[in-house]
């Protein structure tokens, strides 16, 4: 059983974990706001002179980590494995569109063999429930019905995790 020591230390842990998401949340909307200040400045203010490439791979940088972070605020929320081995695909996907011209094959190989490692983890290893869940599916159920089926799955958890013990 979890004693009252055990339980004030996730408690206090929860609330932690809510401050840093919605920290990041800040930060992403501030992030948001240089990068729509950016592209204000280079394609609006600045349009005579066309954006060069290494302009647009920092916008583009900037903006998949906006997305990334997003990923990682529902990541720390929901503590569920199908949405953690997406943040994961979404990291590896902007190393590889951002790679630097100088990336040798080598780096674009060792890419793409994380993301089919990271689809057969998820194939093979993840269970039936946890692969039904994903950040599409989350954002289209309602928050009632969203609430119900996690805690209803956290359960599920709790109990086969103390039937094993």
């Amino acid at each position: 059983m979890i004693n009252i020591h055990d339980k004030t230390l996730l408690k206090a842990s929860r609330y932690f974990e809510t401050a840093l998401s919605v920290i990041i949340l800040i930060l992403v909307l501030l992030g948001m706001i240089d990068l729509m200040r950016s592209i204000y400045e280079a394609y609006i203010i600045d349009f005579q002179t066309p954006v060069e490439y290494t302009q647009l791979n920092s916008f583009l940088a900037q903006g998949l980590l906006l997305v990334i972070g997003v990923e990682l605020v529902v990541m720390l929320s929901l503590h569920i494995p199908g949405v953690l081995i997406e943040v994961l695909l979404c990291a590896i996907a902007r190393k590889l569109i951002l790679l630097p011209k100088t990336a040798g094959m080598a780096d674009l190989l060792l890419g793409v063999l994380s993301i089919g490692l990271i689809f057969a983890i998820r194939k093979y290893l993840l269970g039936v429930e946890e692969k039904g869940w994903s950040l599409s599916k989350l954002y289209k159920l309602n928050v009632s019905e969203n609430k119900k089926s996690i805690k209803n799955n956290v359960k599920d958890r709790v109990a086969i995790d103390l039937s094993n013990q």
